[in-house]
């Protein structure tokens, strides 16, 4: 009995050696395992210690920044990087070739310089902004850069610059240009500036009300300089004529509550964009006006002094304006002035001229469009063409009265306009134009044809090509 017990036994401890040895072996696999988790964290744990120190010095040589004076400076200096980051940066490149049907030639020498100006006719009734027959010319290259406000960043800028030949007309008087100045000079490397402005968001006051200082467009009107503002190619006798371009000064406006009004309000120097003041007063500019998703209403306005030397004449602007664009194919504005001057220079003469223009583009596809505008202009006592608009009768017929033989009877013209989109960011544009002239008591024969001068008609044919390529994109994300 006790040997079958030994035996037994015997059979059970050779069994069971294996596992017992099975289980040594896991047991240390485990210890292993522990003593590399303990390295791991002594390891991790030296690490935090070390980011601790360095943290502790970087605040440390902060405070030491602070302490010196050194924080602004080194604020400034580290955020070049991103000084761009909100502002809005665009502008575009556009040049130009037009063709005069009754081919002004070199005998008309306008300013004794060839073809040039010979567009603009003998007063200049025409757009000064492509004044030369038979030519290309570097229209604009243009910049705008602008910071924003907000509620959140209440203060901001912003430039235009315009260099070629627009930049020309817009030095030499604007769209007055081709009235008092030599148009005799080829030009296509000038530089002008649009508007430079420092704009601010009070925080008192009505909400989105906007202060801004410095040079900006006018409030009046609906055609701009910038050429892809503009349903065509050129702008029209309205434009020409009777609106002002820009102003130096003061302006304050923004909306009326969520009601769709907004106003405006400034004083500048005057209807000129003149640095110096031509005289000891200024004048005021404002605006009002309602709009929706679809209609836009305006009334706008500019009156003061702006004879030269001269603080009496003052002369005004009234600007109505409407809009209606019931689609992204389609839109159109009715746009109407009348301008006035009080008996100048002691004469008891009530000089006025008044203009209105109607034009629409339609999108005939996404990328392809025709606009048509049609506009007219009439002058009494000699408003425009002896410089009441601007400040005046200061032409040497008019100084001393009234002359008869340069007031307008009429201007007007017809203009339609093909533009494509060649990609999102290239436009091109063709564009005929007919122009028609009459003055009152005087030959009405203005414009220039083949070698006769000053004029023998009192219309022209003009045809266009423009092509225009955009920082940003015409249409698209």
């Amino acid at each position: 009995m006790r040997s079958r017990l030994t035996a037994a036994f015997a059979v059970f401890a050779i069994g069971l050696a294996p596992s017992l040895a099975m289980a040594e072996d896991v047991q240390e696999q485990l210890r292993q395992m522990q003593d590399r988790l303990q390295t791991m964290e002594d390891k991790l744990q030296a690490t935090n210690d070390q980011l601790g120190a360095a943290n502790q010095r970087v605040d440390e040589q902060s405070e030491l920044i602070e302490s010196s004076g050194l924080a602004e400076g080194r604020g400034a200096s580290s955020g070049l990087g991103c000084l761009v980051c909100d502002w809005r940066i665009g502008g575009w490149v556009s040049g130009s070739y037009n063709y005069n049907i009754n081919d002004p030639n070199d005998a008309n020498e306008r300013g004794g310089a060839g073809l040039s100006g010979t567009n603009l006719g003998l007063f200049g009734l025409y757009d000064p902004l492509h004044p030369d027959h038979n030519s290309f010319a570097v229209d604009q290259v243009w910049f705008e850069i602008e910071k924003e406000i907000s509620e959140e960043n209440r203060a901001g800028f912003r430039a235009d610059f315009v260099y070629g030949k627009t930049a020309k007309w817009l030095n030499g008087g604007g769209a007055w240009g081709g009235l008092s100045n030599d148009t005799g000079f080829f030009d296509d490397s000038a530089l002008y500036l649009h508007q430079a402005y420092v704009q601010y968001a009070p925080p008192v006051g009505p909400e989105g009300t906007v202060l801004k200082f410095g040079k900006f467009a006018t409030l009046i009107g609906v055609e701009v300089p910038g050429t892809i503002y503009n349903y065509n190619i050129t702008r029209g006798h309205v434009w020409n004529l009777l609106e002002p371009i820009d102003h130096i000064g003061i302006l304050a406006g923004g909306p009326i509550g969520e009601s769709g009004f907004d106003w405006a309000l400034g004083g500048v120097n005057g209807f000129r964009q003149d640095d110096a003041d031509r005289n000891d007063r200024k004048s005021v500019t404002g605006h009002l006006g309602w709009s929706n998703d679809q209609f836009a209403l305006g009334v706008n306005g500019i009156w003061g002094g702006e004879t030269q030397a001269y603080d009496g004449d003052e002369t005004g602007t009234v600007n109505l304006l409407a809009k209606w664009t019931p689609s992204d194919r389609f839109g159109m504005y009715l746009n109407g002035d009348f301008g006035w001057m009080d008996e100048p220079q002691g004469t008891n003469l009530d000089p006025y001229g008044w203009g209105v223009s109607l034009a629409g583009r339609y999108g005939i596809t996404e990328r392809t469009g025709i606009a048509l505008r049609g506009d007219f202009v009439k002058d009494e006592d000699a408003f425009i063409l002896c410089g009441g608009r601007s400040g005046g009768l200061t032409n040497d017929n008019c100084a001393t009265g009234f002359d008869s033989s340069a007031e307008l009877d009429r201007a007007w013209s017809v203009t339609a306009t093909l533009d494509h989109l060649l990609t999102d960011q290239l436009m091109i544009r063709g564009e005929a134009r007919y122009d028609n002239v009459a003055l009152k008591d005087l030959n009405d024969e203005i414009y220039y044809q083949n070698s006769t001068y000053p004029g023998d008609q009192d219309n022209q044919f003009t045809f266009f090509v423009e092509a225009v390529y955009n920082f940003n994109k015409f249409i698209g994300d």
